[in-house]
């Protein structure tokens, strides 16, 4: 295959563009026209059936196949998206760089608990050698050195501190709210740093565009951006127990960046006020679950509170053109799932009175 070398001038002028959404003060509306269904694109082997570091490279020239695919589809879409291709290998590369076992499956990987006694965190420390870490970070340059003339390279993102928290000491985690409540505050203080450690050893690597970098959630920030990251664990705690134990170190962890993007489930969404409340999230994606609220309505019922942030829902076509209530009055990003080209332009078409 011929590979087409990227439009960087383009994606220049995307992220200008974007910064420009970002600064404003008014109302307004980016689309993502994330994948197309019609498009065919090679299959990826099983993650299992990869021996890692040893397969890394043969792994991610797939991946950045696939991703080069379809940057060619999207050159012909007029959106505010930046195609990118990044490294994963599942979900453990989030925290694994700490320790334990982890198990590849099929499409995902798992990662066992690290410590069985609370202070056996004190142990764990943040080594660049580890071989997750340079999965990911040698990864992305490997990516921007062999593919960075045809794609950029974006970050792999982070789970947040109660997040990793959580994977160090599994369901242990909800007992030691209330059996070592100081001890567990000094675990939280070590998971803010692990969490800065990963992303911004990810952003040494990634590829840069007017000043910023594409985020793991394929979002290009400004500066020194900390997106996205996940606390997928706040559903299942109450918002005093999370307020109390675990938002101070989300706020620590994000103190000093430019900005940062959150991941919220929608069955999580109690806590969408505390996360709205902290003045460097810039960005909170609302993800719709099973059985549960729609992204979509869970942004209605939290407008107010998101007022000051840009939004990021998924909806459905049908959602989307009986959202104008949301797009007239609150900075949003569209995320945007096509069946096919025609399907792409009219969403492109349902907001763009709103860009």
């Amino acid at each position: 295959m011929k590979y087409i070398p990227f439009d960087y001038a383009h994606a220049e002028s995307v992220a200008e563009r974007t910064r420009a959404f970002y600064e404003s003060k008014d109302a307004k509306t980016q689309i993502h026209i994330k994948s197309c269904a019609s498009l065919k694109l090679p299959r990826i082997p099983a993650l299992n059936t990869f021996s890692f570091p040893r397969d890394m490279e043969r792994y991610l020239d797939m991946r950045a196949e696939r991703d080069y695919l379809f940057s060619r589809f999207h050159a012909s879409v007029d959106d505010d998206f930046i195609p990118s291709t990044a490294p994963w290998y599942g979900i453990a590369e989030h925290t694994a760089f700490l320790g334990g076992q982890v198990d590849f499956t099929e499409t995902t990987t798992f990662q066992h608990p690290i410590c069985e006694k609370l202070a056996d965190f004190r142990r764990l420390t943040l080594d660049r050698s580890n071989l997750w870490i340079r999965l990911v970070a040698d990864g992305i340059r490997y990516l921007r050195e062999r593919w960075g003339e045809y794609i950029p390279v974006r970050m792999r993102g982070a789970d947040g501190p109660a997040d990793i928290a959580n994977a160090i000491r599994g369901s242990a985690l909800f007992y030691d709210i209330y059996d070592e409540p100081e001890m567990l505050a000094e675990l939280m203080e070590f998971c803010s740093r692990a969490v800065r450690f990963t992303l911004d050893l990810q952003r040494e690597e990634a590829t840069r565009i007017a000043g910023g970098c594409i985020n793991g959630f394929g979002i290009w920030m400004p500066g020194r951006c900390m997106g996205q990251l996940s606390e997928d664990v706040s559903v299942m705690l109450s918002p005093e127990v999370y307020e109390a134990h675990f938002l101070p170190a989300l706020q620590h962890c994000i103190a000093d960046c430019d900005g940062a993007m959150l991941h919220v489930h929608s069955l999580g969404h109690r806590m969408i006020p505390f996360f709205a409340s902290l003045d460097r999230i810039r960005m909170i994606e609302i993800s719709s679950d099973p059985n549960s609220e729609r992204a979509v309505d869970i942004f209605r019922r939290y407008r107010d509170a998101l007022r000051d942030k840009t939004v990021i829902v998924a909806p459905t076509y049908e959602e989307l053109i009986r959202m104008d209530d949301l797009l007239s009055e609150n900075k949003t990003l569209i995320w945007y799932y096509a069946e096919d080209e025609a399907d792409a332009k009219r969403a492109l078409n349902a907001v763009e009175k709103y860009r």
